[in-house]
């Protein structure tokens, strides 16, 4: 089975993304093969339109020159108000798909968002972390699971996997965001669970 971890999955929604560099593309009039000129060859025409779809898989190197190219900011994750959504648009990757979640499934999404939320709030692990209404909501209409279950997992989690949830924080850390994209936290059966400001 796959794991969700901080390492292996972006924390720029791709969708999300591509939309955003399709509407920063065409404010300025450029063609794709406009801009992967521009891009002095670190482009070609069809990874630009992979891109721009977000079907494409890209990484840190790959946002840092997208946000040079497209004129937009790249950051860390810095602490900030959030709110968690359920992006439908956003393709969940294979082997996510929904016959896949089992619970270690969940818990390992669980997991990466607890380590989210100590990042964006600035809470030291092992520190209360109250969750918001909105987001239980949010994580029990995803995994089909009541609010109470999903506090009681969350505690779980808080309680036996610090050691896992400071590693994906420090992780997180270090890796580049798109705030206008949101924060992308893992796929759910219903697509994925995405923070935004």
């Amino acid at each position: 089975m796959a794991s969700i971890t901080a390492s292996n999955l972006s924390l720029v929604p791709p969708r999300r993304l591509g939309a955003l560099l399709a509407e920063r593309r065409s404010q300025y009039s450029f063609s794709v093969e406009e801009m992967a000129r521009r891009s002095m060859g670190r482009f070609d025409t069809a990874a630009l339109e992979a891109i721009e779809a977000g079907v494409a898989t890209i990484d840190d190197g790959d946002i840092e020159s997208l946000s040079l190219l497209y004129e937009f900011n790249s950051t860390p994750p810095r602490p900030q108000r959030s709110k968690l959504i359920l992006a439908t648009d956003e393709d969940v990757p294979l082997p996510f798909d929904s016959a896949a979640f089992d619970d270690a499934m969940v818990d390992a999404v669980l997991t990466r968002y607890v380590a989210l939320l100590h990042l964006l709030r600035n809470v030291a692990i092992g520190e209360d972390l109250p969750l918001r209404a909105d987001d239980l909501e949010m994580l029990s209409e995803a995994f089909s699971l009541s609010e109470q279950a999903v506090t009681e997992r969350v505690t779980v989690i808080r309680a036996t996997r610090a050691a896992e949830v400071a590693e994906q924080a420090e992780r997180m850390r270090r890796r580049l965001v798109v705030p206008a994209a949101g924060l992308l936290v893992g796929p759910t059966p219903a697509g994925m669970l995405v923070l935004v400001k």
